[in-house]
């Protein structure tokens, strides 16, 4: 059996692959952006995590896409949703957090990407669907 090189992304593409992280690592992050007060290095972070959940650009049909420097911001039933999603070959993730629930939700897949995959539309209707 030959072994799977990993994907090389190139200089290019960097930001979209260049991170590697385990689910675990990516829930701290969440959890982090969800008590941005709290935590060992809260005085150095919070200032960080509180200015990428900012407003800056509202886009999209009645501007429903409000876009923050690291985060889409939607409005839910349960109040803001923040999340943040990509693909690259052969991988998917989905991030987001609601600070009104403390919910945070991370969802991952190494399969073969395309436009009929459901991962991210599941993953947002679990935060914006469920009370």
């Amino acid at each position: 059996m030959t072994a799977v090189p990993p994907f090389d992304t190139g200089e290019g593409f960097l930001p979209a692959g260049a991170v590697r992280a385990t689910p675990a690592d990516l829930l701290s992050y969440l959890e982090a952006h969800l008590r941005p007060h709290a935590g060992p290095h809260a005085d150095r972070l919070r200032t960080a995590l509180l200015a990428v959940q900012r407003p800056l650009l509202d886009r999209g049909i009645r501007h429903r896409h409000t876009h923050t420097l690291a985060w889409v911001r939607h409005p839910s039933p349960y109040g803001p949703l923040y999340f943040h999603s990509g693909a690259t070959t052969g991988q998917e993730a989905f991030l987001a957090f609601q600070p009104d629930t403390g919910r945070a939700l991370v969802a991952l897949a190494t399969r073969r990407y395309s436009a009929r995959t459901t991962l991210t539309q599941a993953a947002y209707g679990l935060l914006t669907e469920l009370p």
